[in-house]
């Protein structure tokens, strides 16, 4: 109870920012990965194919594609 008031009072005054994103807007590997998305009617890549050559959860990935309307 008493975390949560805090939290609530951080977020007011702006400075409560909560966790990272772990790919960010400039990851490399996340950059790559909805390169290859894009382009897999090319390159024959399956998802689970572009997520072990990556390193990108699938998860992630379909999040990401949705948010860049990819998908």
């Amino acid at each position: 109870m008493r975390q949560r008031e805090g939290i609530d009072l951080a977020k007011q005054r702006g400075v409560y920012k909560g966790r990272t994103k772990k790919y960010g807007d400039k990851n490399p590997k996340m950059e790559h990965a909805l390169e290859l998305l894009a382009n897999r009617e090319e390159n024959g890549y399956t998802v689970k194919k572009i997520c072990e050559v990556t390193g990108v959860s699938r998860t992630v990935l379909y999040e990401r594609a949705k948010e860049k309307g990819i998908m």
